[in-house]
């Protein structure tokens, strides 16, 4: 009997009239780098592709300007999608991930994609020294009551504002009903949850009340990641 070809290393995905290549989950080498995370005893996540991520890149690819000419961490990257749409519309990449092996695919994921200027951060992003960034990102970080926890206490420190994207659990509702960070929503909420989480007191004036009042972008502008006048309230 002829013998079954191996499962090729690299697919291509189009999205949003952009082509990435993209490390095969099933792949025998890719399976063993995760078992190797798994056997170091790290809860490991990036062993398969989410849609909420797919979303959240689409959202990224239609509105560019909330990336483009600034220095972003992407948070827990594991080996997702949006570490290369970001990547490619970034001036300075910084990648963050328990999995040290989540970061080596993640980096050959990169260059594959023909992005070659990027710093790995390893370790848990609540408490990672973080380098000087204009935003941090995370997509479908919460997702039980562990990580819901981290990300409070990332939330609690002082830091650049943050973009995450979640699928609406129970755990991401646990989320934004207890931290105090202000924040708003970037979507209309029939869209999946797409959050900016504002940096400390940008504007002193501004009481928290206000800064609590969920606005969403409009577009047509280049988006700010401080509150201003630019955001209606719907």
């Amino acid at each position: 009997m002829p013998r079954t070809p191996p499962p090729r290393l690299w697919s291509t995905l189009s999205l949003a009239g952009h082509r990435f290549q993209l490390l095969n989950l099933d792949h025998p080498e890719i399976a063993a780098c995760i078992l190797g995370d798994i056997d170091g005893g790290i809860a490991v996540y990036y062993d398969r592709r989410w849609d909420i991520t797919t979303r959240f890149c689409r959202f990224l690819l239609a509105h560019p300007a909330w990336i483009a000419g600034r220095s972003v961490l992407v948070l827990g990257a594991g080996i997702g999608l949006e570490t290369l749409v970001i990547g490619r519309l970034c001036t300075t990449l910084y990648l963050n991930d328990r999995a040290p092996g989540a970061l080596d695919l993640c980096a050959q994921q990169l260059r594959r994609n023909g992005i070659m200027d990027f710093t790995c951060l390893p370790g848990s992003y609540e408490t990672l020294d973080l380098p000087p960034v204009d935003l941090l990102v995370g997509c479908y970080l919460v997702y039980n009551r562990d990580t819901a926890a981290a990300m409070r206490q990332l939330l609690a420190r002082r830091t650049p504002p943050v973009l995450l994207s979640n699928d609406n659990l129970l755990s991401w509702q646990s989320l934004l009903r207890e931290t105090r960070r202000p924040h708003r929503p970037l979507l209309p909420p029939d869209d999946f949850p797409c959050l900016l989480f504002e940096a400390d007191d940008p504007e002193p004036e501004v009481t928290h009340s206000r800064a609590r009042c969920r606005r969403f972008w409009c577009g047509g502008v280049v988006p700010s990641l401080w509150k201003d006048t630019r955001y209606d309230v719907r």
